[in-house]
């Protein structure tokens, strides 16, 4: 579904990407790890098409976007979930979840059902104020405004900063049924190792603007993680 190959990237004469490459099989939760300001956050808005690439290519569904601005992006099925959520506080939650119609193929009026199904509390909560809910809430109506574009790709970064353990693990559980059950595809920064080796198919770790390790989530050893995670 997604295919980055030598992808480099630089904020004025500062490199912070290097010829960075990975792979995203369609159906699967490919997690991006790493120390803060290894890149990864970087690496997600060229993915998206926030920031343009200097070299390199970015292949979505067998068509290389590197050159296509967010919006055409977003209308051929990609969804971002941003770090700190950056959801709209004085929007209600429902005003929230519509401003996701301009991402939906075709257009649309109507919030699908299935985003309140994945998430009750959004329909329960759906007339306060979004900067009002808790962040285990802001991080749930986040991820189901970015569903209400019925994207193929979703990208979150960093979606358990923050969190209460049982909203982790209600999130987990949504990113497996919409792989499983939907086909949907993501590629996720994230740090909390467990939440990777429970709910994760393959990893990327960064270092420095560049992959250092990737493989499937049971050979994320501990090794591993003490060689490229620890501080």
């Amino acid at each position: 579904m997604l295919n980055i190959k030598d992808i480099q990237f630089a904020y004025g004469s500062v490199q912070v990407l290097h010829d960075v490459s990975l792979e995203v099989p369609k159906g699967s939760v490919v997690c991006l790890m790493g120390r803060n300001g290894v890149g990864k956050t970087t690496l997600i808005r060229n993915i998206v098409g926030l920031e343009k690439p200097s070299k390199g290519t970015i292949t979505f569904a067998g068509i290389n976007v590197a050159n296509q601005p967010a919006h055409a992006r977003i209308r051929g099925g990609m969804a971002l979930v941003p770090q700190g959520r950056m959801i709209f506080p004085k929007l209600t939650v429902t005003e929230n979840l519509r401003v996701g119609l301009a991402g939906r193929p075709g257009g649309g009026r109507a919030v699908p059902g299935e985003v309140f199904e994945l998430f009750p509390v959004l329909k329960e909560m759906g007339q306060r104020r979004g900067g009002d809910l808790s962040g285990g809430q802001q991080q749930q109506l986040a991820i189901g405004r970015a569903l209400v574009g019925e994207p193929r790709l979703l990208l979150l970064d960093e979606p358990t900063e923050g969190i209460q353990p049982n909203i982790i693990q209600e999130i987990g559980r949504v990113l497996k049924y919409l792989t499983t059950e939907k086909d949907m595809t993501i590629l996720l920064v994230e740090q909390y190792v467990d939440f990777i080796k429970e709910f994760g198919d393959r990893f990327y770790i960064m270092n420095r603007g560049r992959v250092v390790a990737n493989g499937d989530t049971p050979q994320l050893s501990e090794a591993i993680v003490r060689q490229h995670l620890s501080v």
